[in-house]
């Protein structure tokens, strides 16, 4: 990740030492929420990690829980992501364990819907004819990474800041 690379090019290789068709598979879907286990980001020191993603367009990560510093790294790149152990649980138990029970299909498409109802801390899961199939809480999230996730990233959020710095001087 030295190089530099186009907004595209970073979209292009998302995931793929996990899987190869995670890009595939996700482009061909409309507005895609990334749901995973415990401890999502370990060993992704570096922000492209999440940039990755957010180029790939994935909405949102789920996870039961991630690594310190892929949440830094997601937080400052205005990568939404969010806690829910529950939520986790739920389509491990329904789908399996990912490349431990599906080696050859690591990344599954539920075909579900979700829809973040921030103001409850809670995720709505529907099927796809609509038919609700749980509501799973997230965990809060603190004031200071919501606004970051709210002015998309850390740039963003400083910018602003120096902004309303300059009107009131």
């Amino acid at each position: 990740m030295y190089e530099d690379l186009s907004v595209e090019e970073m979209a292009d290789v998302a995931m793929e030492n996990y899987d190869p068709d995670f890009g595939s598979l996700t482009r061909s879907m409309d507005r895609p929420i990334l749901i995973s286990g415990s401890n999502f980001g370990t060993g992704s020191s570096r922000e492209q990690a999440a940039q990755c993603l957010k180029h790939l367009g994935i909405t949102s990560v789920l996870a039961a829980s991630y690594s310190a510093t892929y949440t830094r790294n997601a937080l400052n790149n205005g990568l939404p992501i969010f806690e829910s152990p529950e939520l986790a649980d739920f389509l491990r138990d329904k789908f399996g364990r990912g490349t431990e029970t599906a080696i050859d299909n690591p990344t599954i498409n539920t075909g579900y819907v979700a829809e973040l109802d921030l103001a409850a801390w809670q995720v709505q899961v529907y099927d796809e004819a609509g038919t609700e199939i749980g509501v799973f809480p997230l965990v809060p999230m603190g004031a200071a990474a919501q606004e970051l996730i709210a002015c998309d990233g850390l740039e963003p959020w400083i910018k602003k800041q120096l902004s309303a710095e300059e009107a009131h001087a």
